[in-house]
């Protein structure tokens, strides 16, 4: 049986087992501090979302990290960062323009090897290497594709070759 790319990865994505790193961190939240999100927000922070540890499938993995204002209010800005890392840039593109495809994605030039922003869901895609980056940032309602961008550099300065 021959199976696409973009269903394998997934189907890997649902079967993976999270792994838990020694020191609690995240590959992400290595990359993209609660420092560099206050930067770019402009607000304190803190670290959202449920915490959840790295997923690793032999050299595939994903990584998130996500931070929100510390205002306590509903409609409190949010920033995230996913990381899809593939076992080569070659299969991270494919699935990176399969997703493009999907959700209509639009271009954006000047970031990474290649990039798109799609609006829902409202995210930048970015790939580098064979690292997928998917940036959100705002709120649900109101995302904010200049802070995305801004995200973007600042992660895109610090992300391993």
């Amino acid at each position: 049986m021959k199976i696409s790319l973009p269903i394998l990865s997934v189907v890997l994505s649902l079967c993976s087992i999270p792994i838990a790193r020694a020191d609690n961190a995240t590959r992400a939240s290595k990359i993209f501090t609660a420092e560099l999100a206050q930067k770019i927000l402009g607000v304190p922070v803190q670290a959202g979302g449920s915490g959840m540890a790295d997923t690793e499938i032999g050299q595939t993995w994903v990584s998130r990290v996500s931070y929100h204002a510390k205002t306590g209010a509903a409609s409190a800005p949010e920033i995230s960062l996913l990381i899809r890392h593939a076992p080569a840039a070659a299969d991270a593109k494919t699935i990176f323009e399969s997703s493009k495809a999907t959700f209509h994605g639009e271009d954006v030039s000047g970031l990474g090897d290649a990039a798109y922003r799609t609006k829902n869901p409202a995210q930048l895609d970015i790939l580098k290497g064979a690292n997928w980056l998917i940036i959100s940032a705002g709120t649900f309602k109101n995302p904010d594709t200049a802070i995305q961008e801004k995200a973007a550099r600042e992660i895109l300065a610090k992300m391993p070759n």
